[in-house]
């Protein structure tokens, strides 16, 4: 009977242990892959940021009227004169004094050669190089689309040189405001480099890289590990090149198989790879399997032994011992095993016995403990995303197209703060967020957080709804009526500045302990303005929350103003709801 035992459970254990490395390792895969998306993501959003800025900066720099006077003034005149001589050394210093020493000198920075070409002939009759002077470059893309609008050319072979080269031009407008030249600035593209070779998230295999539509690698020495000249290729970089964008395990340009995400950037001319090697994505499940594999070798051999032992001598108490853990095992809790003997099989009964009773107590805690964790962790996350949290989902990210966020900041907080006792200031902060907090319930909110006497809430999320813009603008002229009734009780003066804006954000849960449930996006950053800028005791709404609330609700225009970021934005003041929409609610 030992022998077959053995051979049962040794069969078992391998299998389980096999079973498991295969599910550990899908699981596993799955997640590099959700990982490296989105790492592969926010290095997308991190360089079309990158040239976001550098086609601003070029546009700014040709519309500097005196950069504009300087460049059409060298023009006008001939070659080889002192008249020229001069109109040229003004250019260079208006161009220096301009670019390096203006507002956005950290942004021209990363321009490597700035150069000015006839609008007609595409003759390059000014260059931060001197050596491109009087080349013509009529032929070059750049030079017809930067006539018209500032332009970037996607990555491209230099004519000179051959290497990979990126390159913005704009117009430059003589004081009629017609094109006389084109200003093309040639960007760094080891920026570039060093934005997709940032290591964070990628362990100590991972690595990503840039991919031409010539299949060469954008890289270079320090920026990156990977140092290779001539064509690569794999099923990613194949893939990527041809416009398609995925992810999984492939092998690598090298032969290494990896896991990986891979997707092409049409506006550059480039593909965006991430990847890692299988081995170290897969490190815990072999780890995993291995484990198992030893314990549960070693735990056949110890029950063996056991076994063998106890059968030679007792048999009636342990089968009926046997039928009662069976019964057990089956969920009926309130059964005891037979004590027959009074010798040790008599004593492993009672045992086990005690051992039930204390497993009872012990699931009754469990139970306990585990309303409250339950509860807690409610507090703390939305229930669809608590639920998917213990599911043992890993990453949790999520994008969401229409949602509305609100900041509101207590204005005059902090200076009242230093005349009240520590015990007042939160008695009173604890006061005003708990009836914020019961708006938000009511209301169907979602309370991100708060930091210090701000208040931050967001509708649309976890749960998408129609109506996200509606509720968050119920809950701001609620807040206003709390902080009202809270002046009154307390004889205070406080008052409550608001700002609302709607539109995508990404949500997730980060932390591996005190863990939170935040929202990141462009939207964020202009609620978090539209509070910063809007007036005291008033609701400030950016134009994309207008669109929705125009029609039920009463607004004061407040015209463009300036964003700090984002430029001229038209903005309003909401003032209360429309009294039909009242009769709706």
């Amino acid at each position: 009977m030992t022998a077959y035992f053995l051979l049962v459970s040794m069969s078992v254990v391998i299998v389980m242990a096999g079973a498991t490395y295969l599910l550990s390792a899908n699981r596993l895969e799955a997640m590099a892959i959700t990982r490296f998306e989105v790492i592969a993501e926010y290095k997308e959003q991190e360089i079309q940021s990158f040239i976001t800025g550098q086609v601003e900066t070029v546009t700014q720099i040709a519309a500097l009227e005196e950069l504009r006077q300087a460049g059409l003034l060298l023009a006008e005149q001939q070659a080889d004169t002192p008249e020229y001589q001069s109109a040229y050394l003004n250019l260079a210093n208006t161009l220096f004094n301009s670019t390096y020493r203006g507002s956005w000198a950290v942004m021209a920075t990363d321009l490597i050669d700035i150069l000015l070409l006839d609008v007609t002939t595409g003759r390059v009759f000014f260059s931060t190089n001197p050596t491109d002077e009087n080349s013509n470059r009529k032929n070059v893309g750049y030079f017809h689309s930067g006539r018209q609008e500032t332009h970037v050319q996607p990555v491209y072979p230099s004519p000179d040189t051959g290497k990979p080269t990126l390159t913005v031009a704009a117009p430059l407008l003589d004081m009629e405001g017609d094109p006389y030249a084109v200003l093309a600035a040639h960007i760094r593209l080891p920026i570039l480099v060093e934005i997709v070779s940032r290591r964070t998230g990628l362990g100590s295999t991972g690595q990503s890289y840039l991919v031409d539509s010539r299949h060469q690698l954008i890289a270079e020495a320090p920026f990156t590990n990977i140092d290779e000249t001539g064509e690569v290729r794999s099923l990613g970089i194949d893939s990527a090149v041809a416009g398609t964008a995925g992810a999984g395990l492939y092998q690598s340009y090298t032969g290494e198989p990896v896991i990986g995400s891979y997707r092409w950037l049409p506006n550059l001319q480039l593909a965006l790879l991430t990847e890692i090697s299988v081995s170290e994505a897969l490190a815990p499940a072999t780890r995993l399997g291995w484990s198992l594999v030893s314990l549960g070798m070693l735990a056949v051999l110890l029950l063996a032994i056991g076994i063998y032992l106890i059968t030679r001598t007792i048999t009636r108490p342990i089968l009926a011992i046997s039928s009662t853990a069976h019964e057990i095992a089956l969920g009926n809790l309130t059964l005891h095993a037979p004590v027959l003997t009074r010798d040790e099989t008599g004593a492993l009964a009672s045992n086990f016995n005690e051992m039930i009773d204390r497993l009872n107590e012990t699931l009754s805690a469990l139970s306990d403990e585990k309303q409250k964790s339950e509860q807690l962790l409610l507090n703390i996350l939305p229930a669809p995303i608590a639920e998917r949290l213990k599911q043992g989902e890993g990453t949790i990210a999520d994008s969401f197209a229409n949602v509305t966020i609100m900041f509101a900041d207590i204005v005059n907080f902090t200076p009242l703060a230093s005349t009240l006792s520590p015990t007042q200031l939160v008695r009173y902060l604890n006061e005003i967020f708990t009836e914020f907090d019961e708006i938000c319930e009511i209301r169907g909110l979602e309370k991100i957080k708060t930091i210090g006497d701000a208040y931050m809430v967001v509708a649309g999320l976890p749960t998408v709804r129609d109506n996200h813009a509606e509720v968050v603008a119920d809950m701001a002229l609620d807040m206003l009526a709390v902080i009202v009734d809270f002046n009154h009780r307390h004889h205070m003066d406080l008052k409550l500045r608001i700002g609302i804006n709607s539109g995508p954000v990404v949500a997730g849960v980060i932390g591996a302990k005190k863990f939170i449930y935040d929202i990141w996006g462009d939207a964020v950053n202009i609620a978090s303005r539209m509070e910063s800028m809007g007036l005291s005791g008033r609701i400030h709404v950016s134009d994309e929350t207008y669109k929705y609330l125009q029609h039920d609700y009463t607004f004061e225009d407040r015209g463009l103003i300036r964003v700090r970021g984002k430029g001229e934005m038209h903005t309003y003041l909401m003032t209360g709801k429309r009294p039909r929409a009242l009769v709706s609610a």
